[in-house]
């Protein structure tokens, strides 16, 4: 019988695909809100909370595919590192689910409003 060697383990990517900056937006609002809340000396749960909900606060609004496609990805990366609790995560989802509905649904020639 053959000896097989073990594999090298895999090295990281040269170069790695770049973050998303809408993620990267709500993941900068979230430590911050971590740094406050640990200067102040908050307790677990009150640090935990204010993470999430500054994540939250910092997602983009569902106003184009662009923006529903960054809530989406920031929904998703909340998820994975255990901000966005799985139960609510569907209710997020479909919301942004209608919010593509609604764009395509749009009139082709309607004009933006003006900011």
């Amino acid at each position: 019988m053959p000896q097989t060697t073990p594999a090298a383990p895999s090295e990281p990517a040269p170069n790695p695909p770049p973050r998303n900056p809408a993620v990267e937006r709500c993941c900068a609002a979230r430590d911050r809100s971590l740094l406050e809340s640990r200067a102040g000396k908050r307790d677990t749960y009150d640090t935990k909370s204010h993470a999430a909900q500054a994540y939250m606060a910092a997602m983009p609004d569902l106003a184009d595919y662009e923006n529903i496609r960054d809530f989406i990805a920031c929904i998703s990366h909340g998820m994975v590192i255990g901000v966005v609790h799985p139960i609510e995560a569907p209710r997020f989802l479909y919301a942004a689910q209608v919010a593509i509905g609604a764009l395509r649904l749009a009139p082709k020639d309607q004009k933006r409003p003006a900011a």
